[in-house]
């Protein structure tokens, strides 16, 4: 940890800590030693055999650095305080900024963390009424991040890093996830925290590829049995489904998306022509298959909703669903492939 206490009971930096005095941990009130080297910056660390559940000893220099430039620069929005202690649910943030009346919690995180984990820290803050920024270090930075990961610290759309060794932050937004391709997203460095990123919302697919690998995926059988087979008893091939099931993009899906969007006109098809359903009730079919935080959930299906509307398959009415028409299904793949070709 980079920061205790004093005899005068005073927050002390390891950087400016002096080594003939006495230190004790903000969170246990342990004794604390202060260490330094040529290899890791200045920290105080436990005595062996601490039982202190507060404080970890395993931070990286990179995280030590990180913070204190993250702690400098942030001293411009409001008062900072390195590693407080929030003894109401025992925890404590790497910088705790107060702006006003508010309070803000900011995670580094430089290191790997459990959904469970990191969902104790959200609530713990929640129930002290303090906001939580998360931002991550440069080990999640140059990984290929699973949309499971991405979304445990996604914020609004927006995923933020901290370098310091550039000292910037980096910026990543507009989320997307073509099917057979990896995630896509717009990427932009800053020296600020709160950025604003235009977000590109321009579609880029290559509907003929998307359909030839849908194809080689049939031939290889790895498409679920269930969606074949129930296609097959009402004699239509999925391979002839409408050009819209390969046109999709939604991030944080746990199907592709051309299987979600096959679901949803499955599901306008069930609930007919010139018949209403319950908003509601339409979006909770589609929820089930996205991942992330009810706020997340309803975000994606409601985009998936109102791409439906502008396809006319759907008019939406206040709080309820209509089915306009259902679309039309090609005789064949060289039909379709035709209309693509055009």
């Amino acid at each position: 940890m980079i920061i205790a206490l004093n005899d005068n009971q005073e927050y002390v930096k390891a950087a400016d800590a002096i080594k003939n005095q006495q230190f004790v941990c903000p969170g246990c009130k342990e004794k604390v030693i202060l260490k330094s080297g040529d290899i890791k910056q200045k920290h105080f660390a436990h005595y062996a055999k601490s039982t202190c559940e507060t404080f970890s000893e395993n931070e990286t220099t990179q995280h030590l650095a990180g913070k204190l430039q993250l702690a400098i620069y942030l001293q411009h929005f409001g008062d900072i305080k390195i590693e407080a202690v929030i003894p109401e649910i025992n925890q404590r943030p790497d910088l705790l900024m107060q702006r006003g009346h508010r309070q803000i919690a900011i995670e580094y995180q430089c290191s790997p963390i459990s959904q469970k984990k990191l969902d104790q820290r959200n609530a713990g803050y929640k129930s002290q009424n303090i906001h939580v920024i998360w931002i991550l270090g440069n080990d999640y930075y140059v990984k290929n991040m699973t949309q499971t990961t991405i979304l445990k610290f996604l914020m609004q759309g927006n995923l933020t890093f901290y370098l310091p060794n550039v000292e910037k932050f980096i910026h990543r937004t507009n989320f997307k996830k073509y099917d057979f391709e990896r995630v896509s997203y717009i990427e932009k460095y800053s020296h600020q925290l709160f950025e604003t990123v235009t977000v590109d919302d321009k579609l880029q697919i290559n509907i003929q590829k998307q359909i030839y690998k849908l194809q080689n995926l049939l031939i290889q059988k790895r498409i679920d049995e269930k969606i074949v087979r129930y296609l097959y008893q009402r004699q239509r091939l999925l391979l002839n489904a409408p050009l819209w099931i390969h046109q999709g993009w939604h991030f944080g899906l746990s199907i592709p998306n051309w299987h979600w969007r096959m679901l949803s006109l499955l599901l306008i098809e069930y609930i007919g022509v010139g018949n209403v359903v319950h908003q509601d009730a339409f979006l909770t079919k589609l929820e089930n298959y996205v991942l992330g935080d009810k706020e997340f959930k309803k975000q994606q299906s409601m985009s998936l909703l109102k791409e439906l509307v502008q396809q006319k398959y759907i008019v939406q009415k206040e709080q309820y669903v209509l089915v306009k028409h259902v679309p039309l299904w090609y005789e064949s793949i060289q039909e379709k492939l035709g209309k693509v070709r055009k």
